[in-house]
């Protein structure tokens, strides 16, 4: 079924992207003769000649010159430095401006003349003033090559950004499967419970306090393609003091954050798949004592989020093979929201995992002080 849905999906794409193409090829070859029929007076349409066997070359040649701009010259070159990927494409746009013309000088007063007789110029025409008459073409040729490499770029950026989207949706219903279900409410609330029963009534109210939150925050918020980061931050603390209470003391857990957070936006549980990982594939693999540390600290216009925690060899294997979210999506979240502006490192060794995410934030206004605080056990 997933897989007639990806073709079906690819085919609608495809399609969508011939009729882009279709648009501008026919908008190409109908410029002219409605530019005559508007501006010239004299000018008398007939199809035999706006599209009759020279109009035809002419539009073959042209459109055969944008799409190598577009394809071929404005071609992206990942592999190559930036300065080369550069100068190539400079180097291109210059080879198709100057030879264009004579391009078209070859087909239009020689290959037309030999196959129909005609030519677009008298015969005798030289070709200095023929150069010098079509500079125009090339200019537009540049201008239209660039264009459908921008239409182009732009469709496909867009399909893009509505994989992700839909690749979003699934990683928070992931998300909520494997952290909003019944065992994971049973275990927080039969916690709560028991500090009702102990008559810790403070504490009792701080930990619905903190499900609700965590619940409103996942159900409701994730819906937004930005969130404050404070707010993440947040959650990533309603979260660990959840947990804190489920592993009871079993398990050492603390989270140290320094910085100013409250005017920076990040895309939804983002972070959240890191510490919930330490968890699943740390703690709860193991039933004697553990371990899990986690740090957030902004500088400047840098967020590092270091997460370490403990773990048995064969119990971790393991438990990464089950499934869950898994740094796959979060991978594909960073490279989309991220190009180029982060860091991630994952090191296992000496039985400890180590996650060491490093992302350059774009501050919406001008930063104010936020409080530091330390949560641990």
């Amino acid at each position: 079924m997933e897989k007639h849905q990806a073709r079906q999906l690819l085919l609608k794409y495809a399609t969508a992207r011939v009729y882009l193409h279709t648009i501008f090829i026919l908008l190409i070859v109908s410029c002219q003769p409605l530019f005559q029929t508007v501006y010239v007076s004299s000018y008398r349409f007939k199809w035999s000649v706006a599209y009759g066997p020279m109009s035809l070359i002419f539009y073959a040649t042209t459109l055969l010159c944008i799409y190598f701009t577009a394809f071929v010259v404005l071609l992206n070159r990942p592999n190559l430095k930036p300065g080369i990927s550069l100068a190539i494409k400079v180097a291109g746009l210059i080879a198709v401006f100057f030879l264009y013309v004579p391009l078209r000088w070859l087909v239009e007063q020689k290959l037309e003349f030999w196959l129909l007789g005609v030519s677009n110029y008298p015969q005798g025409v030289p070709f200095g003033f023929y150069f010098h008459d079509n500079l125009v073409y090339s200019f537009i040729i540049l201008v239209a090559g660039a264009y459908v490499k921008f239409m182009d770029n732009w469709y496909i950026a867009e399909r893009l950004k509505s994989n992700l989207e839909k690749q979003n949706l699934r990683l928070e219903l992931d998300f909520l499967k494997s952290q909003v279900n019944p065992h994971f409410l049973f275990n927080t609330l039969n916690n709560i419970q028991s500090f009702i029963v102990q008559d810790e009534k403070m504490r009792s109210i701080e930990l619905i306090g903190r499900l609700s939150e965590f619940m409103r925050f996942a159900l409701y918020e994730c819906d937004e393609e930005y969130i404050d980061l404070d707010k993440e931050i947040s959650m990533l603390a309603d979260y660990i003091e959840l947990e804190r209470v489920r592993c009871d003391d079993r398990v050492s857990i603390s989270l140290e954050t320094s910085g100013d957070f409250d005017d920076y936006k990040i895309p939804p549980l983002l972070l959240m798949p890191f510490v919930e990982n330490a968890f699943k594939h740390g703690a709860d693999t193991q039933l004697g004592e553990s371990w899990i540390k986690i740090q957030i600290k902004q500088e400047g216009n840098l967020l590092n989020l270091k997460v370490e925690n403990d773990f048995v060899e064969q119990q971790h294997v393991a438990s990464i093979k089950a499934g869950g979210i898994g740094l796959a999506n979060v991978k594909k979240r960073l490279q989309f929201y991220f190009s180029g502006k982060h860091l991630l490192q994952t090191i296992a060794s000496n039985n400890v995992y180590t996650a060491n995410l490093t992302l350059q934030l774009s501050p919406a206004i001008t930063p104010k002080i936020s409080p530091t605080y330390t949560l641990s056990q």
